[in-house]
């Protein structure tokens, strides 16, 4: 979402191009977007701009005559400046404003619309639309603290709220707190006095720098790209990547389809915080530091066995966290099913295990020794269930044709979720379609006509193997629930430049896990892993790492 500096800079550009002209004409792409009913848009045009302002993260135009044109960008929405009198763009153009010198139409690249406009008359009916949050580029300090102490919340949620703090959003307060040193989840009554006084510094010189930062790079020129991911940031949208003042990876909190960053050595004094994802599996053996969680990947590359826990666990303090395998996962067992005679899922697993339903590759079935390995490391993350396709019972003759495997596929979903019902699980599972080559990629046809919450792709088939090199990137381009791929960069049903540009055209939230010289199989070449020291089930336990991040993410 557009925050105070990138609002600023929308302001800057139009007060350049806009301000002493008159609004030709307003085009109305999509109804929705128009959330008053008087006055009319239509009482605005003819009408001159005076002026441009800020309301909190509002773009709002100030015309003669006391009118007001206000628009919420939200999460997706963005001005785009083209020529006179241009089209609206299909499907994402929602509003154009027509000046004689350029049209600037209001877009929003998603799904759901949430972008609005309000026509106002007055001052008064302008304030209605203020959520009451200070400003603080223009407060003083007590101003500023008494916000802050009004309510006990933590830092995060007081920096975002709009009725605290005017203009701040989820980006521009990770960088806030980054800048001083603070923990997201810090309750404000426990802050001193100093802490409140760096915080305001703070706030102050980060939007001020972003500010100046944005219309300086844009040059002049009008602002059609505005993002809330930016290199030049220092935590917000940098899960993993180093902290450029200690070098440690930056960490995240997953709320929902955002994520909180921060970095532990800064902020919370090299403490871990819970990031409710994969923290949510792995329970209690979530490591509490940084150096715990280097310890446990340093466990995971080693194989994972117990006699490698205690050899990296020299710390008596560290060997609880350091344990590689919960005690739920300890009873995680793999279940088969076939059309003639269900197998139910086993009695009492805990509710937040997730159901992972495994389908086979074309040349082998669910019995293959690929299929048996993958079906028992998939069951530290979740309650495993594989099954067999129709040819493949037959044990003869090629794949049946896509619409065929389709339903299958879902039957045997069905019969899955009926299983865990059965089984004593309360509610509904959480269900994610795992595949391997043509079972990923039926999967992913599945998932457009019955609800899952995600899908791994275990080497997506995205070229046909035949003399047609076809390519298979229709359904991914379809596809709204999040996928995982993972490939080898030996894999020729899939180069990954290819699947680089399938990934930018997609709507769906897509990850990568790359398995370095692996083929469609995933087996990496002998060379490269005795070089590394590495044997091919320490590899397999790297990728299983990722996919257990990815289900905890979104399940």
């Amino acid at each position: 979402m557009p925050e105070l500096p990138d609002i600023e800079m929308y302001l800057s550009a139009f007060r350049e191009r806009v301000v002493g002209q008159p609004v030709q004409r307003i085009r109305v792409g999509s109804p929705f977007v128009v959330r008053s009913y008087q006055p009319k848009l239509g009482e605005l045009e003819g009408k001159t701009v005076v002026g441009m302002r800020r309301l909190g993260k509002r773009v709002v135009f100030e015309l003669s005559q006391a009118y007001f044109l206000v628009v919420h960008l939200m999460l997706a929405g963005r001005f785009v400046e083209q020529k006179p009198a241009a089209k609206l763009p299909p499907r994402v153009g929602l509003l154009a404003l027509d000046f004689a010198s350029a049209t600037y139409v209001l877009t929003e690249a998603s799904k759901k619309k949430r972008a609005s406009v309000h026509a106002l008359v007055g001052e008064e009916a302008l304030a209605a639309h203020d959520a009451g949050g200070i400003d603080v580029l223009n407060c003083r300090l007590k101003t500023f603290a008494a916000a802050l102490r009004h309510e006990n919340h933590t830092l995060k949620r007081t920096l975002t709220d709009p009725r605290v703090l005017s203009g701040i959003g989820n980006a521009y307060s990770d960088e806030i707190l980054h800048a001083a040193g603070l923990s997201p989840i810090k309750w404000t009554s426990r802050l001193s006095d100093a802490e409140i006084k760096h915080l305001f510094n703070m706030t102050r010189k980060v939007l001020k720098h972003w500010t100046k930062y944005l219309n300086a790079q844009r040059q002049g020129a009008f602002p059609n790209k505005v993002t809330a991911f930016r290199p030049e940031m220092a935590v917000h949208g940098k899960y993993k990547e180093p902290c450029p003042r200690c070098a440690a990876p930056v960490q995240r909190i997953v709320r929902g389809k955002r994520e909180i960053n921060y970095c532990a050595p800064c902020q919370t004094g090299g403490k871990l915080l819970a990031d409710r994802a994969l923290s949510r599996l792995l329970r209690g053996d979530w490591p509490k530091t940084l150096e715990a969680w280097d310890a446990r990947m340093a466990v995971l590359k080693a194989g994972g066995t117990r006699k490698a826990v205690k050899k990296a666990a020299a710390n008596k303090a560290l060997a609880n966290t350091l344990a590689v395998t919960p005690a739920s996962a300890k009873r995680a067992r793999t279940t088969r099913i076939s059309a003639a005679k269900p197998t139910p899922l086993g009695r009492g697993r805990p509710p937040a295990r997730p159901l992972l339903l495994l389908a086979h590759g074309a040349g082998a079935g669910s019995s293959s020794a690929w299929m048996q390995h993958w079906a028992r490391l998939l069951s530290r993350v979740g309650e495993v269930v594989t099954f067999d396709y129709a040819y493949m019972q037959r044990g003869k003759g090629p794949p049946d044709r896509l619409d065929k495997l389709v339903l299958a596929h879902v039957a045997a979903l069905q019969r899955a979720r009926a299983q865990a019902s059965a089984g004593g699980r309360r509610g509904a599972p959480k269900t994610v379609l795992v595949g391997k080559s043509m079972g990923g990629r039926v999967g992913c046809h599945v998932s457009l006509q019955v609800e899952v919450d995600a899908l791994v792709c275990l080497g997506y088939p995205l070229v046909s193997s035949g003399k047609s090199k076809a390519l298979r990137d229709e359904v991914l381009k379809a596809l709204r629930t999040p996928v995982m791929f993972v490939q080898g960069t030996r894999d020729r049903m899939c180069p990954l430049p290819l699947l680089a540009e399938v990934r930018a055209a997609m709507a769906a939230s897509s990850r990568l896990h790359v398995v370095e010289t692996g083929d469609h199989s995933l087996l990496a070449t002998k060379r490269w892993l005795k070089a590394r020291q590495l044997s091919q089930p320490q590899l397999d336990e790297q990728t299983l790492a990722a996919v257990m991040e990815f289900v905890a993410a979104t399940t």
